[in-house]
């Protein structure tokens, strides 16, 4: 079960990796051939590890809530639907209590 999960985040994080790498390459190139300056480098290097960041993560956030919910584990939300329904029964049967 827990393998499953560490198996997603190394291909996530060795994925995100790979594409920084690839992202600093290119502009590295660009900045050598004169297309970019070294700061329009910096910040386009920047912005797109941000934007590949931000991909990866909800790639990776839907995978783990898939894997979830094949193994049948009750996620965050289920338990909170849970306790709420909980606190409302507790309530009805102090009211039954009292009447």
């Amino acid at each position: 079960m827990f393998e499953q999960l560490k198996k997603l985040a190394m291909i996530g994080i060795g994925g995100t990796a790979l594409a920084m790498d690839k992202v600093s390459e290119y502009v590295d190139e660009l900045v050598s051939q004169g297309k970019l300056t070294v700061e329009e480098g910096k910040k386009l290097t920047e912005e797109l590890i941000q934007s590949k960041k931000e991909e990866v993560s909800e790639k990776d956030r839907a995978e783990i809530e898939s894997v979830l919910l094949e193994m049948n584990i009750a996620q965050r939300k289920d338990i909170e639907q849970l306790e709420q329904r909980i606190q409302e029964l507790e309530t009805e049967l102090s009211k039954d209590k009292e009447d």
